[in-house]
C-alpha cells in the first residue's frame, strides 16, 4: 500500500508539470519563485493543488506505512496518466548542478513530498527526508525510455526504503519491476540495476537520495532549486545563503563537483567504500578551499590502501594523471580494476578530460 497522502506542491512548480509536456533532458527551465511577502504556493489552477496546500499549512508529520508492493512503475505515482505517460502535476522536476555520467544516457529526475512536511535540513550536508519522500529517475537513450528508478521513504528506520528499478518495453507503454535487474535494455548497453544493488551507492547518504542537496541544487539551473525550496518552507534550517559550491578556481571547482557526484556517494565516511580505503571524495558545504576538503588530503600524493597494481604507487601524482591511479581506474571498464564498479560500461571522455587537466595543474 502507498502513502496516506498526496504530494506536496513546491514553489517553483514547473510549468511543464501542470500538462503533458515535460522539460527536455538538462534544459534550462525558468522557476517562479514568490517574492517576500506573497504566498510561495503556486496554484496551478486545479482545485487537488488547492487542498493539497491547505492540509500542509497544519504541518502533519507523516507516520510509517506498509511497505510498498510495487509491479509496475505506473502504481508509483509518477503519472496522472500512464497511458499518455502524463507527469502528475504536483511532482517536481530537479536536475542536479554535478551530474552522475551513466554511459551517455539522458535522464529526468522528478521528486514528492508528503503535505505538511518538511526536509530534515540540520546537517546541510547531509538532508533526511520525511516518510512518503519518493524520488524517481529515469533513463532513456535515442529517445527510447529504458528504465525508471524509484526511492521511496516509508518508515523511520534505517532500512526503510523501498528502491528499485523498472524496465520499460519496445512500445514503452509499461515498465515493470526486475527485481533481479535486467541487462542490454532495449538493445543497448544499458542495464537495470537489480533491487539488492541499489544500497551500494545509496547507503553513503543517510537521506539515500543523491543530486538534492543544498551543493546539488544551488545557484540557477533546471528544475526546482535550493531558493525554491526556501521560499516554500520545507527545509527545517534554511541556509543563509545559496550560492554553494565546490571551492577553487573554475577548473578545480568542476573536478571538485564531478568526483563528488560520481565517487562521493560511496568514498565517505558512510559509504560502502570506507572500511577499505578512507578516501574522501565528498565536498562539504564549509570546505571553503580546496586543501580544506576530504579528496585533496585523502587523494593528492597519498599511497595506495587496498588497491593493489604494481603500476600504481599513489591515487593521485601531481602532475600526472597516467601514474594517478584514480585517473587509472576511472579510465578502465570491464575488470576489477574499474571505477566506478557498477551501473557504466564506457568511460566518460569528458570527465576524464576535466580529471586529466586537473592533476595537471597540481603543482
Amino acid at each position: 500500500m502507498g502513502p496516506p497522502w498526496g504530494p506536496i506542491v513546491i514553489s517553483g512548480l514547473l510549468s511543464a508539470c501542470g500538462s503533458s509536456a515535460s522539460p527536455p533532458p538538462d534544459a534550462a527551465v525558468p522557476i517562479q519563485v514568490a517574492d517576500a511577502g506573497e504566498d510561495v504556493w503556486p496554484w496551478a489552477g486545479k482545485e487537488e493543488v488547492h487542498e493539497a496546500a491547505d492540509a500542509a499549512v497544519d504541518h502533519v508529520v507523516p507516520t510509517a506505512y506498509d511497505r510498498p508492493s510495487y509491479t509496475h512503475l505506473a502504481e508509483t505515482g509518477l503519472y496522472s496518466d500512464a497511458a499518455s505517460g502524463t507527469i502528475a502535476p504536483a511532482l517536481v522536476s530537479f536536475a542536479p548542478t554535478h551530474v552522475l555520467w551513466s554511459d551517455g544516457a539522458e535522464k529526468r529526475r522528478w521528486i514528492s513530498l508528503p503535505p505538511g512536511a518538511q526536509i530534515d535540513t540540520r546537517d546541510m550536508d547531509h538532508w533526511v527526508f520525511p516518510i512518503g519522500t519518493k524520488f524517481w529517475k529515469e533513463f532513456s537513450l535515442g529517445g527510447k525510455k529504458l528504465e525508471t528508478r524509484l526511492i521511496e521513504r516509508y518508515g523511520s528506520g534505517r532500512e526503510d526504503f523501498w528502491m528499485g528499478a523498472f524496465v520499460w518495453n519496445a512500445e514503452q507503454t509499461d515498465a515493470v519491476f526486475v527485481e533481479n535487474g535486467q541487462q542490454d535494455l532495449l538493445g543497448t548497453p544499458h542495464d537495470a540495476p537489480a533491487q539488492k544493488q541499489c544500497w551500494s551507492c545509496h547507503l553513503g547518504e543517510p537521506g539515500r537520495g543523491l543530486g538534492f542537496s543544498a551543493l546539488q541544487l544551488a545557484g540557477a539551473g533546471p528544475g526546482v532549486r535550493l531558493e525554491a525550496l526556501i521560499q516554500a518552507d520545507l527545509l527545517t534550517t534554511p541556509p543563509a545563503r545559496t550560492d554553494f559550491h565546490p571551492p577553487g578556481d573554475a577548473l578545480v571547482s568542476a573536478a571538485l563537483g564531478y568526483l563528488h557526484a560520481n565517487c562521493g556517494h560511496c568514498h565517505n565516511s558512510n559509504g560502502t567504500s570506507w572500511p577499505d580505503t578512507q578516501m574522501d571524495l565528498r565536498v562539504r558545504l564549509d570546505d571553503f578551499t580546496p586543501e580544506m576538503t576530504g579528496l585533496y588530503r585523502t587523494t593528492i600524493a597519498q599511497r595506495l590502501q587496498s588497491y593493489r597494481n604494481p603500476g600504481f604507487g599513489e591515487r593521485v601524482v601531481p602532475h600526472d594523471p597516467n601514474k594517478s591511479a584514480l585517473y587509472f581506474r576511472m579510465q578502465e571498464r570491464g575488470s576489477k580494476d574499474q571505477m566506478p564498479p557498477l551501473a557504466t560500461e564506457r568511460p566518460d571522455p569528458t570527465g576524464l578530460d576535466l580529471l586529466g587537466r586537473w592533476i595537471q595543474s597540481l603543482p
